[in-house]
């Protein structure tokens, strides 16, 4: 989406093994580990902005929490959009978001602060969530005392923050939305129809969004938000109720098949070009998937070398769904992750434990970096 543009891509990423080292269309740029070397991660930043001319920068993951938090390091006219620390202070907890999620009457399911286990007043069956975690690690169903017992290790086992949140049923999605600095410029919606790892969204439907609209409009302009923000929610019948907060772009392919090239705006966003008058809305009705993560996502539920199979009988040649991750027949390269990780998985599909804890420490340390051709 950015190369039909005039766009070359470096991919900042710690991982030799990234899927961006397995492609044509980007170019891979080794960083340090930025959970364990913040500082000279953003020093690395800094001397590549100096190096290279980008036209842009796009935190992909939690490095815009950082990037957000360590200007001092970096060039003071940085091509980026980005909220700055305050606001993601606001926004980057459940906890905290949970709580301006209540200041502005945004519906959101019941939920409270966990002090004591055994002070916890919501019925079973709730959710358990660590204040800070992705792709949905830390977060336990608890449905019983027995489930609940089970989590107090967890609990004990670090100074994390926690919170209860009731369980709804329902249909799980996102809101994606583009701010500039508390003006919308443009906004999509999709819900999950097939799981990935940790029960994200691997294939997705994309929505009308007129009601997450009006939500993460109100939202946006109240922090006076400058960049990209996501919302997750669960869709009950027409009700929306939001679970949590994303202060970055998520994954935007479906939104760009459905009409709102994301990468785009945030560029031009980013170097003040943006000019478009009016607020871009992805339309409904659009089918997008990744292979690869719906392989991972379902042996890391059923552990099953049969399902594997099925789930890639089903959505390899799948007519009404585009393949947004590894197209081969785009990027041949793309082959060589979506061919290896699913052998390794048919081979030990207990190994998807390791593979996925490694993956989301991988996702948290990506950035993406743009310059024209």
């Amino acid at each position: 989406m950015l190369l039909k543009e005039g766009y070359k891509v470096d991919v900042l990423s710690p991982s030799k093994l990234s899927i961006a080292a397995f492609s044509r269309l980007t170019h891979r740029i080794p960083t340090v580990d930025v959970n364990r070397f913040p500082i000279d991660y953003l020093k690395q930043v800094d001397q590549l902005c100096r190096q290279e001319n980008y036209a842009a920068i796009l935190p992909t993951h939690e490095e815009g929490w950082l990037l957000a938090n360590g200007k001092k390091f970096l060039p003071t006219r940085l091509p980026i959009a980005l909220a700055d620390k305050e606001q993601f202070e606001k926004l980057a907890g459940k906890i905290a978001f949970a709580e301006m999620s209540d200041q502005l009457n945004l519906p959101i399911p019941k939920w409270e602060r966990v002090e004591k286990l055994e002070s916890i007043s919501l019925p079973y069956p709730y959710w358990l969530k660590a204040d800070y975690g992705t792709a949905g690690r830390s977060v336990y169903k608890i449905t019983s005392k027995e489930d609940l017992a089970r989590a107090a290790d967890v609990l004990l086992a670090n100074d994390e923050k926690w919170m209860v949140q009731q369980d709804i049923k329902g249909e799980y999605g996102q809101v994606q939305a583009i701010f500039n600095q508390g003006k919308l410029l443009a906004v999509h919606s999709s819900i999950k129809i097939a799981s990935g790892a940790g029960g994200s969204a691997a294939a997705r439907l994309s929505i009308e969004s007129e009601i997450t609209k009006k939500h993460v409009e109100k939202l946006g302009s109240y922090l006076k938000w400058h960049g990209s923000l996501t919302l997750d929610f669960i869709r009950v019948h027409h009700q929306f109720y939001y679970i949590e907060c994303n202060p970055r772009m998520v994954e935007p392919a479906n939104a760009y098949k459905a009409g709102v090239n994301f990468p785009k705006m945030m560029i031009a966003l980013s170097n003040g070009s943006y000019s478009q008058p009016d607020i871009g809305i992805g339309k409904a009705g659009v089918k997008t998937h990744s292979l690869l993560a719906l392989i991972i996502g379902t042996a890391e539920r059923t552990k099953s070398r049969k399902k594997i199979l099925q789930t890639i009988g089903q959505w390899l040649f799948k007519s009404d769904s585009e393949e947004v991750l590894t197209p081969v027949w785009k990027d041949f390269l793309s082959f060589i992750p979506l061919a290896t990780i699913t052998i390794r998985l048919l081979i030990n599909p207990k190994s998807v434990t390791k593979l996925v804890n490694n993956t989301v420490k991988d996702y948290s340390v990506e950035a993406a970096a743009l310059k024209n051709i």
